[in-house]
């Protein structure tokens, strides 16, 4: 299993893996480019996870930087497709956002849906700590 940076060709790969983490309802309201607008932003890393024949995980990472807050990268998304779970596949990916905070001096964070206990368990296995808890509030147009 190789784990490298992402590029415009994976896209079909990561979409697919993408539909697990993204509702159907979400979905068509992606935009076409949007890997590529990531892919061409200094202030975002994806990384895939690939075997001999196709990507079987990826995650994407941000630089967040706020007011009032010091920067961080956030953890914006990771899956690996459920036939690789297990495999120390995701732990990769996660230490090669690790690796970039660290060379940018910064912490990592991620956010994670309160029913997915499996997910926390998984962070936490990482060396994660729970910061807080929120709800996150829509206005809908």
């Amino acid at each position: 299993m190789n784990i490298r940076p992402a590029m415009l060709a994976d896209k079909d790969h990561v979409e697919r893996l993408a539909q697990v983490l993204t509702p159907a309802a979400e979905s068509k309201h992606r935009s076409a480019d949007g890997l590529s607008l990531l892919l061409d932003s200094n202030e975002h890393r994806i990384w895939v996870a690939d075997s001999d024949e196709a990507v079987v995980g990826w995650l994407h990472a941000y630089l967040a930087v706020r007011v009032g807050v010091a920067p961080f990268v956030e953890i914006a998304g990771l899956i690996v497709d459920e036939q690789y779970r297990g495999k120390g596949i995701g732990s990769k990916l996660v230490e090669a956002a690790i690796f970039w905070a660290k060379s940018i001096g910064v912490s990592v964070r991620v956010r994670s849906n309160s029913m997915r206990d499996a997910t926390h368990k998984f962070y936490q296995a990482q060396g994660f700590k729970l910061l807080k808890q929120q709800h996150v509030f829509e206005f809908n147009l």
